[in-house]
């Protein structure tokens, strides 16, 4: 039993990380080992096929596809026929304020 759970995690090498948000406030991320995450717990991953995925956990099935160039497309099922795809999580970046606050007329001599 632990030998196949061992070889399906490195099966899952292929599937490569990321992080995406899904409509009803998953936070569902993946790393490069073939972990997978909802809200920061572990689900388990399935490998269908060389770009075919399902993680199972949480009460909800994420669906992951991978395109030719090898970047995921996650969608999700959920209880009660919830359903949706999930986007990619953009980090946010902070813009930066103006080092001063004075007014920019010119000073009189």
């Amino acid at each position: 039993m632990v030998l196949l759970a061992v070889s399906g995690m490195a099966h899952a090498a292929n599937l490569p990380p990321f992080d995406v948000t899904c409509t009803t406030d998953l936070n569902v991320r993946a790393e490069a080992n073939g972990s997978v995450y909802v809200n920061d717990k572990p689900i388990v991953l399935h490998k269908l096929s060389e770009q075919f995925f399902e993680a199972k956990g949480e009460g909800i099935t994420l669906s992951i596809s991978l395109n030719a160039a090898g970047s995921p497309t996650v969608s999700y099922t959920g209880k009660q026929g919830a359903n949706g795809v999930c986007e990619k999580t953009e980090a946010v970046e902070q813009e930066q304020a103006p080092a001063t606050d004075e007014p920019s007329t010119p000073k009189a001599d």
